[in-house]
């Protein structure tokens, strides 16, 4: 390397350690500031003139008899550099934070640092607002489990009254003291009660599924969950005949909770059976797959099916689309609950008097 060379080389040194955005600082060995760059005098607010030739102690006295001055004359004397996470520094108008490291050049001891003032105020806001929401989501499941527990009183303690209710309005259909002109509204009384016993019962349903969420889960094989299902169904699938198709080739098996999973699979084949097409036999394919790393389970049948748009709402609490079969308008309410508490997601497709297809993804 020729003269010019070296000359632009250190020419280019002393350009990044003056323009460099952090503080520099160098030392001799009695711990004199030989030299200082730009940023260390622009942090510290003192000109460079005051710092040349001074002693470290004579600009920070507080650095005296500490594990910091012994360690940055350890630097000198060993080479090992050290680094320090949080330093402070308190200026005649501010105090700030700084990350430093100290490192042995030449003969001399070099010291950086790092303003760290912001980050750690940062980091400060969000230790505290990270406990604000730990109380806030433990505030939310406590009035949860209040909740939780109002709707299953409220329900347990209604289903009482209306099934007396049912049963004064079968002993006044007994004894028979009313005339014609109030056989009807002994029959819409008792149609109301029956209405309203069927609703606390769906609600009384619905909370017991709901209190399985947080349940054990475990390796479930889909074969086998569909076999259960198909002997809870087996009357009705028998009688009508129907063709059912299962394919669980691309995926056997699913970690889930065993309750919820029977839920949803037991609302899928109820709703198809239920709303099937009186003129033509029913036919049910069901199949797994694997979709950018998720399980999918497709449950498609050629029922009645509904208009499409209105796909949103067959979700809702005691939301029917077919009224002709008795029903409570739960079982996709509970379906979708469960689904979406595990993290998943619900897809519908229909059209009417074709058939419906939905792709559940776990």
């Amino acid at each position: 390397m020729n003269v010019s060379d070296y000359e632009i080389e250190c020419e280019l040194k002393s350009a990044f350690y003056d323009k460099a955005y952090s503080p520099f600082v160098i030392l001799n060995k009695d711990m004199d500031f030989v030299d200082v760059n730009e940023a260390a005098v622009s942090t510290m607010g003192i000109e460079k003139e005051s710092f040349i030739g001074k002693n470290i102690l004579d600009v920070f006295p507080y650095l005296k008899d500490t594990e910091r001055y012994d360690a940055y004359r350890n630097v000198i004397d060993t080479g090992v550099s050290i680094g320090f996470d949080e330093l402070l520094f308190k200026g005649e108008f501010a105090e700030s934070k700084f990350m430093s490291k100290a490192f042995k050049i030449g003969n001399y001891l070099g010291i950086t640092t790092l303003d760290v003032t912001h980050v750690i105020g940062t980091i400060e806001k969000l230790k505290k607002t990270q406990a604000s929401l730990t109380k806030v989501n433990k505030n939310l499941k406590k009035k949860n489990q209040e909740l939780e527990e109002f709707s299953y009183v409220a329900a347990h303690d209604l289903r009482a009254p209306l099934t007396n209710l049912k049963s004064l309005v079968h002993m006044m259909k007994d004894v028979n003291p009313a005339t014609d002109s109030m056989d009807p509204l002994v029959d819409k009384l008792s149609t109301v009660a029956q209405v309203m016993c069927d609703k606390i019962r769906a609600l009384n349903m619905v909370i017991a599924i709901k209190s399985s969420f947080n349940g054990t889960k475990e390796d479930i094989s889909f074969s086998d969950a569909m076999s259960n299902i198909k002997s809870m169904h087996s009357k009705e699938i028998i009688e009508c005949r129907t063709i059912i198709k299962e394919d669980f080739s691309s995926c056997p098996q699913i970690r889930y909770n065993q309750a919820q999973l029977t839920s949803i699979l037991d609302s899928l084949m109820s709703n198809s059976l239920k709303y099937r097409h009186p003129k033509r036999k029913l036919s049910i394919k069901v199949e797994t797959k694997i979709v950018k790393g998720k399980t999918q389970l497709v449950f498609r049948d050629n029922g009645l099916g509904f208009d499409q748009d209105l796909s949103d709402k067959i979700f809702t609490l005691f939301k029917r689309m077919h009224t002709h079969v008795d029903g409570l308008g739960i079982g996709l309410y509970i379906t979708n609950s469960i689904i979406n508490d595990n993290g998943g997601s619900i897809q519908v497709k229909s059209q009417v008097n074709k058939g419906t297809e939905i792709t559940i993804i776990f």
